[in-house]
C-alpha cells in the first residue's frame, strides 16, 4: 500500500486547441459538400479564434462568406458556424435563407407568429357583471362564448366589431372557475378564464 500517490495538487495544463485537432482536420477527406464546408470552417476556426487570432486573412474572409452565403439545407450546419465567424469581419451582413435555398428548389417557409389580440376579462373574479376587454377592436363581429368547469357551454355572446369592450351579466352563473374564449370567422382571437365568486 506503500505505493499508492496521495498527492491532489497535480496540475494539468489547459489545452488550447492546436496542433493535434488541425492535423486531424486535414487528414479528413471530403466528397460532398457538407463535409468540404465543415473542414474548411474548422480550418479557419482552429487558426484563428482556436488561437486568440482575432484577424482574418482574404482568403479565409472570401472562404467564410462562399459558406455562409449558402443555403444552410445544402451546406449543412457549418453554414451557421461560417455566418458566425463571418460577423466577427462584418456585423452587419444578413443572408436571405428563403432566397438562397429557392435556387437549390428549396422552399422554406417563414414562421412567422399571427399577431395576437390580448383580451381578458375583468374584474375577476366577478361577482354579478364582468366587461370583456379587447386589446384591439375586432375587425369582424365575433362571439364570445363561455364553458363551465366541465366543458359545457353556458353562455355565447355576440361581440360588435369595432369594440373595446362588451359588458355582459353573469348573476345567473354558479361560483367556479369558467372558461372563455373569442372567436370570429377568421379563427380564435384569444381565450382565459373567469372566476366567479358569490
Amino acid at each position: 500500500m506503500g505505493n499508492i500517490e496521495t498527492s491532489t495538487d497535480r496540475r494539468v495544463p489547459k489545452r488550447r486547441p492546436g496542433g493535434r485537432e488541425k492535423a486531424a482536420n486535414t487528414n479528413v477527406g471530403t466528397t460532398k459538400l457538407i463535409e468540404s464546408n465543415e473542414k474548411q470552417v474548422n480550418e479557419i476556426y482552429l487558426s484563428t479564434v482556436g488561437k486568440d487570432v482575432d484577424t482574418f486573412t482574404v482568403d479565409q474572409s472570401n472562404t467564410l462568406f462562399y459558406i455562409a452565403n449558402q443555403c444552410p439545407m445544402v451546406g449543412g450546419n457549418s453554414v451557421y458556424r461560417a455566418r458566425s465567424l463571418y460577423r466577427l469581419i462584418d456585423d452587419e451582413q444578413q443572408f436571405d435563407d428563403p432566397q438562397l435555398c429557392l435556387q437549390h428548389g428549396i422552399i422554406v417557409k417563414s414562421l412567422v407568429a399571427r399577431e395576437t389580440n390580448t383580451i381578458g376579462v375583468v374584474p375577476n373574479p366577478a361577482r354579478d357583471g364582468a366587461t370583456l376587454v379587447l386589446g384591439k377592436p375586432l375587425e369582424e363581429p365575433g362571439v364570445f362564448i363561455l364553458f363551465n368547469p366541465v366543458g359545457k357551454e353556458v353562455m355565447r355572446l355576440k361581440v360588435p366589431a369595432e369594440e373595446y369592450r362588451m359588458s355582459f351579466a353573469t348573476s345567473g352563473l354558479a361560483t367556479g372557475v369558467y372558461h372563455y374564449r373569442v372567436v370570429t370567422d377568421l379563427g380564435l382571437v384569444g381565450n382565459g378564464r373567469l372566476s366567479i365568486v358569490r
